[in-house]
């Protein structure tokens, strides 16, 4: 397998490798895609939403202080407490009051509120991440693509190119009364249909750009160059390295600890709740009494729910939750697995079919030049020349794409380990916050409330 590869980077990365001055290079591509692409910016915004929702759960420790009031009319007709002068007459009646309430304990419910909630915020940060790692991906595959069909169309013009050569040969020879002139309409039929080839290359060369356009943001301009990225080593490190990396399972993992506190969260009704409560009220004309009256309070207040139906259901219902969690998370770790199972294969498969495709190219190049000077001797028919032309046109047709397969090979297989934008010079601080907001909440739930989420430039 190295000598293998050792040949094929002599090979192809020749081939591969070519570029102008003012050439637009595939990592300015993706960093540019990445970056400015409107499904990242939407989750981005949609993880900084997260984060800031976690911070609004601020509100949950600090004191809620109610403002109340009311003004209108009041009668009361009531004999027995109230004064002649006071009983059953209308009066204007105003109340103000100020009211202020602490919670003191609520059954870990705020914490686990806390903590459910970093957990998600961590949970959209490594989806970012891996949304980047698939556009960085796309827009690879787009940059590669657009290479590919471009080449393509070189070789396209030059087949329709060797046959008009081919053609003017062919009617000297038909003029000269060296060939029947049937020769000279095969070689017509030929160019025809090398033309229409290269008209079916310009339309999948349109295409590719204008996927270009889509994923990159912009059209292709300049020239372009593929280098090879680092080849992976086995399969077995290919694989680790994937399922420790993955975005997809770390966000797996992520909502396993959000299920988890969100359990504790409905759990946390099972427990008594209490407040610490404090409030003023002013009243004029209250119920029917003339004058006015202040009331100040303070104290401790209680409320638990001792018995509620369905709590053995709700209990189960929080364990299955939990176990789905589990079970999403095993899936990753096999789609992973499978990804890079595949990934590797294709790997493989590029490099040993580049690099013998690349050999039966050479070997077609000898054997045109060959027929050709065999057919100006006579001793091969127009046929035998345009049957092994029709082969060296396809073997480098082939050979283009599976050097194209081979350089977008390695490249996914960064994608699969998740190093991918990294791999282009795009940081995780490019991309996304930190993804660390459980191990902040982790031993002060409160530690979270005193961090300030800048948005990303």
């Amino acid at each position: 397998m190295k000598l293998l590869l050792k040949l094929l980077c002599a090979k192809v990365i020749p081939v591969i490798v070519a570029c102008s001055a003012s050439a637009e290079s595939l990592p300015e591509a993706v960093r540019f895609a990445v970056t400015t692409n409107p499904a990242i910016k939407a989750s981005q915004a949609e993880m900084r939403a997260s984060a800031f929702e976690l911070l609004q759960l601020r509100g949950e420790y600090e004191p809620q202080l109610i403002l109340s009031g009311e003004t209108g009319w009041q009668r009361v007709d009531d004999p027995n407490s109230l004064s002649v002068e006071d009983n059953d007459s209308t009066k204007p009646r105003n109340q103000l009051g100020l009211r202020a309430e602490v919670v003191l304990f609520d059954g870990f419910r705020r914490s686990n509120l806390v903590y459910a909630n970093a957990a998600r915020v961590d949970g959209s940060i490594f989806r970012l991440l891996d949304a980047s790692e698939t556009m960085a991906l796309n827009a690879t595959e787009a940059y590669i693509d657009v290479y590919r069909h471009r080449t393509l169309m070189t070789v396209a013009r030059r087949n329709v190119a060797k046959h008009v050569e081919i053609g003017r040969r062919v009617r000297d020879l038909v003029q000269g009364g060296r060939l029947p002139y049937s020769d000279e309409l095969t070689i017509d039929d030929r160019i025809r249909s090398a033309r229409l080839a290269q008209l079916e290359v310009e339309r999948a060369l349109r295409d590719a750009n204008a996927r270009y356009a889509r994923v990159i943001g912009r059209a292709p301009s300049g020239g372009m160059s593929i280098p090879l990225a680092p080849p992976p080593q086995s399969l077995s490190s290919l694989t680790q390295n994937a399922v420790t990396n993955s975005y997809r399972v770390q966000f797996a993992r992520t909502q396993i600890d959000q299920t988890r506190f969100q359990s504790e969260v409905a759990l946390s009704t099972r427990y008594p709740r209490l407040t610490l409560n404090a409030g003023v009220v002013r009243d004029i004309n209250r119920n029917g009494v003339s004058g006015t009256r202040s009331d100040e309070t303070i104290g401790v207040g209680l409320r638990w729910t001792l018995y509620q139906g369905g709590r053995q259901a709700e209990r189960r219902a929080l364990a299955e939750q939990n176990s789905r969690a589990m079970a999403q998370q095993a899936v990753a770790v096999r789609n992973v697995q499978e990804l890079a199972s595949r990934t590797w294969n294709s790997y493989r498969t590029n490099a040993e079919r580049a690099a013998q495709l690349n050999d039966q190219l050479r070997i077609n190049r000898l054997i045109v030049e060959v027929y050709g000077d065999e057919f100006e001797a006579a001793k091969r028919t127009l046929l035998d020349l345009l049957e092994v032309e029709r082969a060296r046109f396809n073997v480098e047709f082939e050979a283009v794409g599976a050097q194209a397969g081979l350089a977008f090979s390695t490249y996914r297989a960064l994608a699969a380990q998740s190093l991918l934008a990294a791999h282009f010079g795009l940081a995780k601080s490019d991309l996304a916050l930190q993804p660390q907001f459980q191990a902040r909440v982790k031993e002060n739930p409160t530690a979270i409330f005193n961090v300030n989420i800048e948005p990303l430039k």
